[in-house]
């Protein structure tokens, strides 16, 4: 935070110091937006830019437009610079990531106009969830996983290799009668998987061989690598895909929270998240939403209806900060998220286990947590 402060105090004083006439005249672009393949003027769509520099401040909020009624989009105050310019809208495929999108630029002062941008109408995947007694089951999350990213629009083109899911590309929850519907989806090969709302933790609630849904990959299995591909092409809707939710044992994982002296913190939280840090992890997050409990008086905490596999365990004794997890990947050119190699792997967090359930419940664990309110 020193060097942020002392960086912008720097370019503040050079600024000040320059002429009146220095300063940076601002650029104007304008164009059209419309629809692939029949050129038809798309109105509200959300036109925006990202400035092609690495040097950029990653936090700050690209400028953005909407469409008017015949398509027509307009920025009026652009810095000069190399541009990635997209939109999106409902029902159209959204950008996948920024060197994919067309690309320009302008000098200061400079007007382009003229500029085209292109939207694709998505692809739809809809179907309903059904719960182990193969009934309909709401307020489940489905997600719809790309298969694989192709960026010459052919995604049969290559062979498949490695575990299918790669990344999430759209999602939706079923109703009252277990039905979903994901849209917006860029031709290719889906795998769909279907997650259950997963509990706040707390006291046991569950006999001891109580079972638990899964995450379940269609047409019906919690093996990723046993997942069937569905496929889908632009402005298709892919129906009638059923997913029956699998039932398997469900385990505790139980522990204590303490501080750095080895004093019990109550009240931390602690959530468990499915993979472990990295690449694993980031994919879990299609799994659902993490499985969360609280310390009580005594430290103690215990998570319910876990099934077997690998996790990560993190307490947190704080309340005013964000809660989750830190770490690197980069996305490769088939669409595979994998650690980055150029970057070092960062150092585990304060209060984040790695924990195994192995078909049996773990207990006895103690997290340590740097501070607690």
């Amino acid at each position: 935070m020193t060097l942020q402060i002392a960086s912008l105090t720097l370019v503040g004083t050079l600024v000040a110091s320059q002429p009146a006439h220095a300063v940076t005249q601002m650029s104007r672009v304008s164009g059209q937006v419309i629809e692939d393949g029949t050129n038809t003027p798309v109105a509200d769509a959300r036109v925006f830019v990202v400035l092609d520099d690495e040097r950029a401040a990653p936090d700050s909020s690209p400028p953005e437009v909407l469409s008017d009624r015949v398509g027509r989009y307009q920025f009026d105050m652009l810095t000069p610079g190399r541009y990635h310019i997209a939109a999106q809208k409902d029902g159209f495929a959204p950008p996948m990531d920024p060197s994919t999108m067309q690309i320009f630029e302008v000098a200061a002062g400079q007007v382009l106009d003229g500029l085209t941008v292109s939207l694709r109408r998505g692809g739809a995947f809809a179907g309903r969830v059904l719960d182990p007694q193969r009934q309909p089951i709401a307020n489940v999350g489905v997600t719809a996983l790309l298969k694989r990213l192709n960026r010459s629009d052919q995604p049969y083109g290559v062979a498949s290799s490695g575990p299918p899911l790669l990344m999430p590309s759209g999602q939706g929850q079923t109703n009252d009668l277990g039905e979903f519907r994901i849209f917006g989806l860029w031709p290719g090969e889906y795998v769909i998987v279907a997650t259950a709302q997963s509990q706040f933790g707390g006291a046991p609630t569950q006999p001891v061989a109580a079972t638990t849904t899964t995450a379940t990959y269609f047409p019906g299995t919690a093996d990723v690598s046993a997942a069937q591909p569905v496929a889908v092409q632009s402005d298709e809707t892919v129906s009638d895909l059923i997913i029956p939710l699998v039932s398997v044992p469900a385990f505790k994982i139980s522990g204590v929270v303490v501080d750095g002296a080895g004093a019990p913190v109550a009240n931390a939280m602690v959530m468990l998240m499915g993979g472990r840090r990295g690449t694993d992890l980031l994919l879990s997050l299609v799994g659902g939403p993490p499985l969360m409990s609280q310390s009580d008086a005594g430290g103690r905490f215990i998570l319910d209806d876990v099934p077997a596999g690998a996790y990560t365990l993190r307490a947190d004794a704080g309340f005013g900060g964000a809660f989750g997890f830190t770490d690197t990947f980069g996305i490769d050119i088939d669409g595979t998220p994998r650690g980055d190699p150029s970057r070092p792997r960062p150092a585990r967090e304060p209060g984040t286990i790695e924990v195994t359930v192995d078909n049996a419940d773990v207990s006895n664990l103690r997290i340590v947590v740097a501070g607690s309110q």
